[in-house]
């Protein structure tokens, strides 16, 4: 708005005046504790005005305390400088007092000012808490715009808020510094002197803003000039001539439409032409009596010094009818035989400046529509006949109504039909491939019939199966390309198709062709079952590949971790459910896994079956332990047991249980170092034998299980 950096807008009514405040400053976590004094001067020839403002609201609150001073440094010949106070006392804003005894009632920039120093109605309506900080914190930046705003309109406003002083006792042509400081030391921050140098030249004229561009609307027209300018306006006056010559004004406060925040394009986009349009052009909208009537705009601009330009040359802009007519209500159209179809509506109202209707015709609801009648018709008219209706398929009808200035209204779409219930003939010669990436082309000879809107493409994997329909919509072409996967236990797919016109009729079903696919799904892997471990040989059956084109099995063996190799392969027969399979090479006490593979008609190999892992045992057994002791500890409550074994070598004890008749079943492994243990998991009445075998981690086999000690645990043992 105006050279000092602080852009607002204004809609806040205050003392009868419409203000808003477009940006304010909430940062209150941070808050800001440099400022500066921004200063601008023009010279006159006989004066040398100055403007100044603080650059922060906090900083311009403070300087309405301490008080402005103004020095001045004359800068002659060689370098000379003579240095000068200008202001023996510090520069404040008036009192309340002296802006009424100043100031008529009628000065709204005055009383804005006056309303900004002393005022108490800003504090209103504040929330509370934490929000009602940030309330006043607005509100303190708001009467900070505002006075700078009224500054720059009235030059009195300015000399009585302290940001506006005449320098009076200058010499033309000479040149001055000015430094316009804080008459004394801001407390919480600090405010730097702001300077300007100004030579005392006959003021220039200032330039006048010229309007860029205007539009004319229905009752409405916008008027566009640009926002940079080298004289940089505080504001605008709009004028308005209803005959050319006497121009009235359109605004009592100056007009400015800050430039909007890019973000707003992103939240509204039904404004982005609005926010576009005002990043580099001020816009001003009045609204007009008449259409079709001259009306002349024209604006001058006002400056910080209080100036106003010369008016701008005047734009000439007129409103023009752009209110569409209400559309007509269509009815269905009725078939008259042949050809012709009669198409009637309604409308109401029918407005004075209604000129007439046109008729549109089109194959599809969303055309292209032909116009049927080259005259418009009447308004008086309701009805129209077409005697060119389409043989085939629906005619969709478009009434649109016109009014004097052009501006037309479409009714919505309705469609007639001609009746016609023979279905196409039946499509021929329908045939296809299916490549090995899965896409099947199909293709087949097009019907005649000129009535014919495309055909439909139905699949199944059998011939028996229920046909699913492929085609959504109508396939115009006599070609259709489908994409199938090929890893599925069928080995065929199934097409037919059927012909369809624009009423809709269908034909009956083509022949359907059958397609084989491209074998790319290995066969499903053998399962292994009834493995039996011999002393000499393993054993085992394998149930066949579920798969129908099986020809033949291999088996595999890996010894450790060794490479799997190939010990046999099997012919697949059809009529047996597994195939016997005997490794008789097998070595003693050594570890194998066997796996077999499916193999098909395509040398595609299945995936490995679930391994059998298979070790042929021979161990020599050792002698039992004989030394194994068992007693009952009624005040424990438990079984003691002990034994003696004292070979060297890896081994440890598996100590086996039985109660009552129950078999023997391993309750406790127990290492080597060990030779005693207590069962504390016994039961009054019960009868309990223990057994132990000594395991040996080598090939000369465990020891045979000790003879079995017996306890009976009884409340009186």
């Amino acid at each position: 708005m105006n050279r000092f950096g602080t852009i607002i807008i204004f809609t806040l009514l205050f003392s009868n005046i419409i203000i808003a405040q477009k940006d304010v400053n909430k940062n209150l976590d941070k808050p800001v504790l440099q400022s500066s004094i921004k200063v601008i001067g023009k010279s006159y020839g006989d004066s040398i005005v100055l403007r100044w403002a603080p650059e922060k609201p906090w900083a311009w609150h403070k300087l309405n305390n301490i008080g402005y001073k103004i020095e001045r440094i004359e800068l002659g010949e060689k370098d000379n400088a003579k240095k000068e106070l200008l202001t023996m006392n510090p520069l404040k804003p008036y009192s309340l007092e002296k802006f009424k005894t100043v100031f008529k009632p009628g000065n709204n920039n005055a009383a804005i000012a006056a309303q900004c120093l002393y005022g108490k109605n800003f504090e209103t309506n504040l929330r509370q808490g934490q929000a009602a900080i940030e309330d006043r914190a607005s509100v303190s930046d708001a009467r900070y715009s505002y006075t700078l705003m009224v500054a720059d309109y009235d030059a009195n406003v300015g000399v009585a808020t302290a940001l506006r002083f005449t320098d009076k006792n200058v010499k033309k042509g000479a040149k001055y510094i000015y430094l316009v400081m804080p008459a004394g030391i801001a407390t919480q921050g600090t405010i730097d002197t702001g300077t300007v140098v100004v030579i005392n030249n006959t003021a220039s004229p200032a330039a006048k803003p010229e309007i860029s561009g205007g539009q004319a609307f229905d009752h409405v027209c916008e008027l566009r000039w640009n926002r940079n300018n080298s004289e940089n306006w505080s504001g605008y006056y709009i004028e308005r001539s209803d005959d050319g010559k006497t121009f009235s004004s359109l605004n009592s406060l100056p007009f400015i439409s800050s430039v909007p925040d890019s973000s707003l394009m992103n939240r509204d986009s039904s404004k982005t032409r609005l926010y576009s349009l005002l990043q580099t052009q001020h816009i001003y909208i009045d609204s007009l009596a008449r259409n079709y009537k001259e009306y002349s705009y024209r604006i001058r601009g006002i400056n910080a010094f209080a100036e106003l330009s010369e008016y701008s040359n005047p734009v000439v802009l007129i409103g023009k009818d752009m209110t569409a007519p209400v559309a007509v209500n269509i009815l269905n159209p009725l078939f008259m035989g042949e050809r012709k179809m009669k198409v009637i509506w309604k409308k109401s109202p029918i407005e004075p400046d209604c000129k007439g209707y046109f008729i549109t015709r089109a194959n599809n609801i969303n055309g292209p529509y032909e116009t049927l009648n080259q005259q418009i018709l009447s308004p008086s008219l309701n009805e129209f006949t077409d005697n060119n209706a389409f043989a085939h398929g629906g005619s969709f009808y478009i009434v649109v109504a016109v009014d004097t200035a052009n501006n037309i209204s479409s009714s919505v779409p309705a469609m007639g039909i001609i009746p016609d219930n023979t279905a196409p003939a039946i499509p021929s010669g329908l045939k296809g491939n299916i490549e090995k990436n899965g896409l099947v082309h199909l293709s087949w000879n097009a019907n005649k019939e000129e009535d014919i809107k495309g055909y439909k493409v139905y699949f199944a994997n059998a011939a028996d199966h229920v046909f699913t329909q492929l085609t959504t919509e109508p396939d115009t072409t006599s070609e259709f390309t489908d994409s199938i996967t090929l890893k599925t236990l069928t080995k065929d797919i199934w097409y037919k198709i059927a012909a369809i016109d624009y009423n809709n009729n269908h034909s009956a079903f083509s022949t359907a062709i059958r397609l084989k696919k491209p074998d790319i799904v290995p066969p499903t892997a053998p399962v292994p079952t009834n493995v039996i471990v011999k002393n000499n040989a393993v054993s085992m059956d394998w149930i066949k590949s579920s798969s129908e084109d099986v020809t033949s099995y291999v088996i595999y063996r890996a010894e450790d971790n060794n490479v799997p190799l190939v010990i046999s392969n099997y012919k697949h027969s059809a009529g047996l459910v597994s195939f016997h399979f005997e490794d008789s090479t097998a070595k003693p006490n050594t570890a194998y896994v066997y796996f077999a593979k499916a193999i098909d008609e395509d040398s595609l190999y299945s995936p490995a079956s679930l391994p059998v892992h298979a070790r042929i045992n021979r161990r020599m057994e050792r002698p039992a332990i004989t030394t194994l002791q068992a007693s009952y500890d009624i005040k424990e409550k438990n079984i003691h047991l002990s034994w003696q074994y004292n070979e060297t070598g890896n081994y440890f004890f598996i100590l086996s249980r039985s109660r009552n008749n129950e078999s023997f079943k391993p309750m406790r492994s127990i290492n080597k170092e060990d030779k005693l243990f207590y069962d504390n998991t016994i039961e009054q009445g019960f009868v309990y034998r223990y057994c132990i075998q000594a395991i040996w981690k080598d090939e000369k086999g465990n020891t045979r299980l000790s003879d079995p000690v017996k306890v009976i645990v009884t409340s009186t043992h």
